[in-house]
């Protein structure tokens, strides 16, 4: 690894994500990775319950307060607002694999809406949503294929749906869970059998490394 500072958390939701997505407050592309993971690790998904349950006990506890002129019309048109997802990029593209298991029904929807375009040689993707609070990507990485090398801006979460990578941290496999921070830099390789299928959450531009990097920052 190389680049400063380094933050890297496997295989589980971190407890300040979990809660965050718990009270609401993540962006909605780092939303719904999280809500995708839960639904494939019942270890956060039980965490995630408990959480709840103190959270409901708290806001039992606390006054009624009025609510501010035009909120719940405000959280309304938030919670129904569609603005900034999908890909309308043009090119050849071919509908994503078929994921086994449950997801989250809003993830679901997009990925059964989702094409899945050329990025580079064995690399497809579909930006499933793209927004100012964070953009949403599948990826599809053949075997023995790899992400060039990058650092972030902002906080990346990449969930496995099926297949595997590795990079400097370790290796992820289904329903594992990747959270790489502010100045983490690194290259993941698909080093399974058959291909890597991943849900990458991410917030501000990454930063890639060399020729080939630029040419994905232009089609990312």
């Amino acid at each position: 690894m190389s680049g400063s500072p380094q933050t890297a958390i496997r295989h589980h939701a971190s407890e300040a994500m979990r809660l965050a997505h718990v009270v609401g407050v993540l962006g909605r592309a780092h939303d719904l990775v999280v809500g995708a993971h839960l639904s494939m690790c019942i270890e956060c998904r039980t965490r995630a319950e408990a959480d709840t349950v103190v959270g409901g006990q708290f806001l039992e506890a606390l006054p009624p307060a009025r609510l501010a002129p035009g909120a719940l019309e405000r959280a309304m048109e938030r919670l129904g607002s569609s603005h900034g997802e999908g890909d309308a990029s043009a090119g050849a593209t071919e509908p994503p694999m078929p994921v086994t298991g449950e997801l989250p029904a809003a993830l679901g929807d997009l990925l059964r809406a989702a094409r899945l375009r050329w990025l580079a040689p064995g690399i497809r993707q579909a930006i499933l949503v793209r927004r100012a609070d964070g953009m949403l990507r599948m990826l599809r990485v053949r075997p023995g294929k790899a992400i060039p090398r990058h650092g972030h801006s902002g906080t990346e979460l990449t969930l496995v749906l099926e297949g595997s990578f590795a990079d400097e941290t370790g290796h992820y496999g289904p329903g594992d869970l990747a959270e790489a921070g502010e100045g983490f830099d690194h290259r993941p390789i698909a080093d399974g059998v058959a291909d890597c299928l991943c849900l990458v959450a991410t917030l501000g531009p990454l930063r890639f490394r060399g020729l080939l990097g630029g040419m994905l920052r232009g089609g990312m």
